[in-house]
């Protein structure tokens, strides 16, 4: 009996196929692929990030010293000089003596305090002293307040009763050297002002100034 030669055919007919394949595959001519212009291809995608500046403090600016600035200095103005007073020739001195008689209870000795305020003093002739008005003035003052002291009495009911005052008394000393003129300027009690006005009588003829 003899075998059929279809399958060695076929064997053949593949080998043949396989051979023809490796043949076109050596021959295959390779091509390089180009990236065509305006075309731009990147693996992975690109990220932006926006880079904030790191601002480092800077040096300290130097402290600011104040600049003591001299005051201004503007001079003074030069006073005009006063002029001298004018002296009226009818002016007399003497007139405008102001006598302050206190009378104080303390409980003990009565005592008269003696105030004396005039622009021109008269004098006492013992006290005269024509190269010192000064000390001439002093010794005046104290013996007219002695005398006064020692004239005027405080009122007795007054003084148990606790009341007191001060009286002021305005005199004037005339050309001849006599009080006259007698006045209360301000009164405390109408006892202590007669007894006041009565001590005045004490006081001797005086030189006028």
């Amino acid at each position: 009996m003899k075998k059929s030669e279809t399958p060695k055919g076929l064997f053949q007919l593949g080998l043949i196929s396989a051979l023809a394949l490796s043949l076109a595959a050596f021959e295959w001519t390779a091509k390089e692929w180009t990236e065509p212009a305006g075309w731009s291809y990147a693996k992975h995608n690109l990220l932006e990030a926006e880079l904030i500046p790191v601002h480092s403090p800077g040096k300290p600016l130097p402290p600011i010293h104040a600049i003591g600035v001299a005051p201004e200095i503007k001079a003074k103005p030069i006073p005009e000089p006063v002029p001298a007073p004018i002296i009226d020739p009818n002016f007399d001195p003497l007139e405008g003596k102001l006598f302050k008689l206190g009378f104080v209870d303390e409980g003990g000795d009565d005592e008269i305090e003696t105030l004396l305020i005039a622009e021109h003093m008269p004098h006492f002739d013992d006290c005269q002293n024509v190269l010192n008005r000064g000390a001439e003035r002093i010794c005046s003052e104290a013996k007219m307040i002695s005398l006064i002291q020692q004239c005027a009495t405080f009122p007795k009911h007054l003084k148990e009763a606790g009341v007191g005052g001060v009286v002021y008394i305005e005199f004037n000393v005339n050309e001849h050297g006599d009080i006259m003129d007698q006045r209360v300027l301000k009164s405390a009690h109408p006892s202590l002002d007669k007894s006041a006005l009565n001590a005045l009588d004490c006081i001797p003829k005086m030189t006028p100034g």
